[in-house]
């Protein structure tokens, strides 16, 4: 499977687009702090600074992310997987 690290030009991309879609009040709320970590294949993996902005996005706006991320990396994003800043989205390296 491919993997794509995004640049910093597509990570500034990705927090314009989150900020003008959802506005400052959500961005500021829960986006803030929001980094993509890679592209594998069709799901977009990024960390959040915390556990409740992560479970935010991931339930509340990920098909929303994956439509904005779309539009970023010029290819089709089906998931959005968050985890709080520094967890490893490998599962079989998640700390005990």
């Amino acid at each position: 499977m491919t993997s794509i690290r995004p640049t910093k030009i597509q990570q500034y991309a990705m927090e314009a687009k989150l900020n003008r879609f959802f506005g400052a009040n959500v961005y500021d709320r829960v986006f803030l702090g929001f980094e993509i970590v890679e592209v594998v294949g069709d799901q977009l993996r990024g960390w959040s600074p915390s556990e409740q902005c992560a479970a935010i996005i991931d339930t509340r706006y990920a098909a929303k992310v994956a439509w904005i991320a779309q539009t970023v990396f010029d290819r089709p994003i089906r998931h959005v997987c968050v985890l709080a800043r520094g967890m490893s989205h490998n599962a079989r390296e998640q700390p005990v």
